[in-house]
């Protein structure tokens, strides 16, 4: 019988690995100002001193997170980067706020202090690269990876086996499954260890009483044989970890998300995250962003305008029909890039040489600078700077029924450019593939939004403006 060390055991392992990560981070800090220091010479590194130790402890505190270990198992380990950026962002506002408290905030080199805020996100990923490499060296230890074993198996239990074996940070390894069918279930290669009478009595070894696995995952779907109330309630008294993978009409809704409303947790499908005082900070940006937008602005929208004019007959601004947040119809306005359309002519995009397009509208078009009187949309509180860009109602009323999903999207105010946007979806959506994975992008930025993630879009979207060629 196949004998696994304790979950426990594995756990610490990751608790260890987590407050390693954290030291690794705050000798980071420390060394980076250290470094900066040494360059520019002329600088006192006692003044200094104070300021690098509670960076140092502060980073120790903020970067021993478990969440951010998590973050490290993805395969692009620069999708840590933003995580890491916040994290360091706290780090750097509590030495300034101490300064401040000690009243030596005059005696700190400015060039020093704002070249230690800009250089260290850098050396912080450069360093969880190192921990990254570290840690798969760590795990790749049998005696510290958990066995796990599958029961029941669906689809869903089959995807996650995939994309365990595909992230070895997570270190768990499966032993095998049970299942009262016969055929294979999971498309893994994972041997067959009985039926789920055999499972109920081997999870936990009669004549020790010890748990013979780590982890267990329990298949659902809509028909559960009886056999899984006996092996639930023997897990309800052993060490093993219970994860429940569900494969059901409900579980099948994108975004499901654990929630907790009232005291009591709940599953939520794609579920806004602007609730109550969640939605001051986006809309404190987006009134700061568009009020500073077209103030500033202001010289270049007139000069768009006079051009817009001259170009071709027809009014500056175009205005259409779009859904905004919870579908409700918005007007979306534009400077007009197109030559004038009967009122009831069809929503047709826009293609590679569009004869519609004027020779100014183009210019427009590629540059995205006929999208700035959205700002003005923003201001009014009907759209935001980011989210999900509003499709014509033609085309949400043609997806909606092609794409799963895709009214979830409007589940927040839509954007003058997005997460989909900065990931070469920009422009034409000529296949419904590509609509699929627009879609896929929007619910990806609802579930995992943060003021940093829009500020990291914002300024992705100036380097697509400047080189994308996907808008006509």
């Amino acid at each position: 019988m196949f004998k696994a060390s304790p979950a426990s055991n594995t756990s610490q392992s990751a608790q260890l690995l987590a407050a390693l990560t954290g030291i690794a981070f705050g000798a980071t800090t420390y060394l980076t100002l250290m470094g900066i220091i040494l360059y520019f010479k002329h600088a006192d590194p006692d003044i200094f001193g104070v300021r690098m130790l509670i960076a140092c402890l502060s980073s120790i505190i903020l970067f021993s997170s478990q969440q951010l270990l998590g973050t490290l198992q993805e395969k692009n380990i620069f999708s840590a980067f933003p995580s890491i950026t916040a994290r360091w962002f706290v780090v750097f506002m509590i030495v300034l706020l101490s300064a401040y408290v000690d009243k030596t905030a005059e005696q700190l080199s400015r060039a020093i202090m704002l070249a230690w805020l800009v250089i260290t996100p850098f050396t912080l990923t450069f360093t969880a690269l190192i921990v990254r490499s570290l840690a798969v060296i760590y795990f790749s230890n049998p005696s510290r990876r958990r066995k796990a074993v599958l029961i029941w198996s669906n689809s869903a239990c089959a995807d996650l086996v995939e994309s365990l074996r595909d992230t070895p940070l997570a270190a768990i390894d499966f032993v095998g499954f049970f299942d009262n069918r016969n055929e294979s279930r999971p498309p893994s290669n994972l041997e067959r260890l009985g039926d789920l009478s055999d499972a109920a009595n081997w999870i936990v070894d009669a004549e020790t009483g010890r748990v013979n696995v780590d982890v267990v995952f329990i298949g659902l779907n809509t028909k559960e044989p009886p056999e899984l109330a006996e092996i639930i309630a023997i897990l309800e008294d052993s060490t093993a970890s219970t994860y429940f993978v569900p494969e059901s009409l409900i579980f099948g809704m994108p975004g499901i998300q654990l929630r907790e409303l009232a005291g009591r947790p709940v599953l939520a499908s794609t579920e806004t995250p602007f609730i109550g005082l969640a939605a001051l900070p986006k809309r404190l940006l987006d009134l700061f962003g568009s009020a500073v937008g077209l103030v500033v602005l202001s010289p270049l929208l007139l000069m768009i305008a006079i051009g817009v004019k001259l170009g071709s007959p027809g009014p500056v601004f175009f205005k259409q029909k779009r859904y905004g947040i919870a579908g409700r119809p918005i007007n979306v306005y534009k400077f007009r890039s197109m030559r004038q359309s009967a009122p009831d002519a069809p929503v047709i995009q826009a293609t590679v040489g569009d004869p519609r397009v004027t020779r100014f509208g183009r210019f427009l078009r590629r540059s995205s600078l006929d999208e700035l009187p959205q700002l003005f949309n923003v201001l009014k509180g009907e759209m935001s700077l980011v989210g999900p860009r509003p499709h014509a109602i033609e085309h949400n009323e043609l997806y909606r029924k092609l794409v799963s999903g895709y009214m979830f999207r409007h589940k927040i105010k839509p954007g003058i450019t997005g997460w989909a946007q900065v990931n070469g979806l920009r422009g034409e959506t000529e296949t419904l593939e590509k609509m699929e994975e627009r879609v896929n992008y929007d619910l990806y930025y609802i579930q995992h939004w943060s003021v940093w993630l829009d500020l990291v879009i914002i300024w992705r979207t100036f380097k697509v403006v400047l080189g994308d060629k996907n808008a006509y």
